[in-house]
């Protein structure tokens, strides 16, 4: 269900950032991306290192922000670009994601 709720965002998103952004879960399968084609497709660039922190990296013009509420981050948010404003970006779009994701968590979880 979160891959829905990823591409529903990063597809609002696509219009206002004019760049290829998307989101890697933890297989490093891209689960939402504003290039459709992308979608369902692995992403080599996307190493154990990465995954393990919540720091922003950068690899082949392409920028990496992990998110999500544990130690080990669940995803990673991309966006096309190295330079300070895709980094920016993806700082952003990792916490819009996070705090939609833990809202739509909370909402609906049965134990509750």
């Amino acid at each position: 269900m979160s891959n829905r709720l990823f591409q529903s965002v990063v597809h609002q998103m696509k219009d206002a950032i004019d760049r290829i952004i998307g989101v890697i879960d933890e297989s490093s399968t891209i689960i939402a991306c504003s290039d459709l084609s992308k979608i369902g497709t692995n992403d080599e660039l996307f190493t154990g290192e990465i995954s393990e922190s919540h720091d922003t990296y950068v690899r082949d013009g392409f920028t990496y922000k992990s998110f999500g509420l544990h130690l080990r981050p669940d995803y990673a948010v991309f966006v096309e670009g190295t330079d300070d404003i895709a980094s920016k970006y993806a700082s952003v779009i990792a916490i819009s994601l996070a705090s939609i994701k833990q809202y739509y968590d909370e909402k609906y979880d049965r134990n509750n």
